[in-house]
């Protein structure tokens, strides 16, 4: 059994769950199945909970047919947030690869907020209030009962990059980690696909098809949605299985699964004060990332939403 060397660490809702499902088709890569699992970041501990991964021996399986590839990863977005992942990942392996996708902070932290309302770990539907929330949350407080994301209910400190850029970059030599903004992704997958797979030393396999993937959905049925995500205690064993079958199935039966218990719901635009505020909260944060990585970022100081 091989173990991983590279790790797709962020940021959430950048466009990772698209770029780890075209590299799993590579005939070179392996990827863990599921994407993420949280094993690395030891100061997110209740993250484990979500596939039981809980000791080296645990995560190893996800890799136990991984022999003969030449790259071999997961994808934890919260490894870019945690303070621990990266050292750890780094004493696991130090000829890790880091792969890092960055977004707009504000559609991020909006973003993420949709993720977790459709998990049931957030339980207040109005962002403007749950971002008003965050100083209590820190402190312990008004925190979801079935939430094991905690950390990821602070929406502020998951869209700050600079400090978790400097992280990397203090822990990672340039060889070993690779940038990549949301909008070159978008509209040119297959270019940073071909940068992505130079990094990893792959062939190149020819993919002209980048199909979207992690649309916003909502379940269809309410019911249905908080038994899968937020069952009764006595549930919750035989639902984390039905979950982690479901993270181990093929990609087209995901896909048919999701659309018959869910659609694809996009989320109403923010108001255009909120917004504004907090474009403002993140400026001084994106100004340093452009400093770092020598781009521009104005489009994200004035962007409307995506």
């Amino acid at each position: 059994m091989s173990t991983p060397n590279f790790f797709i660490i962020g940021a959430p809702k950048s466009g990772t769950t698209a770029l780890a499902h075209y590299l799993s088709e590579h005939p070179q890569v392996f990827f863990a199945k599921p994407k993420e699992l949280f094993y690395w970041s030891s100061d997110h501990p209740k993250a484990k909970e979500r596939h039981n991964v809980f000791s080296i021996e645990d995560y190893l399986q996800y890799f136990r047919n991984s022999d003969g590839h030449v790259a071999i990863g997961e994808g934890s977005t919260n490894y870019l947030q945690s303070h621990t992942a990266i050292k750890n990942i780094l004493e696991f392996n130090p000829k890790s690869k880091f792969i890092v996708l960055l977004r707009d902070p504000v559609d991020v932290a909006y973003g993420m907020h949709g993720e977790l309302l459709r998990h049931y770990f957030e339980d207040v539907a109005d962002f403007e209030t749950a971002w008003s929330l965050q100083d209590e949350r820190a402190n312990g407080r008004k925190i979801p009962r079935q939430c094991i994301m905690e950390n990821q209910l602070q929406y502020k400190d998951v869209a700050s990059y600079a400090s978790q850029l400097e992280r990397l970059f203090d822990l990672v030599p340039d060889s070993q980690r690779r940038v990549f903004l949301f909008e070159d992704f978008a509209n040119d997958a297959k270019g940073v696909y071909s940068k992505v797979c130079h990094f990893l030393d792959l062939d190149d396999d020819g993919r002209t098809e980048f199909p979207k993937m992690n649309p916003a959905r909502q379940y269809r049925s309410k019911l249905i949605g908080k038994l899968y995500q937020n069952p009764p205690r006595f549930v919750e064993p035989a639902m984390k299985k039905v979950r982690r079958v479901y993270s181990n199935a093929s990609v087209p039966m995901r896909d048919w699964i999701a659309r018959t218990l869910s659609q694809q719901t996009p989320r109403s635009p923010l108001k255009k004060g909120f917004r504004e505020q907090l474009q403002e909260t993140f400026r001084p944060d994106l100004e340093r990332v452009e400093k770092m990585l020598d781009v521009k970022l104005e489009s994200w100081y004035r962007s409307n939403g995506a």
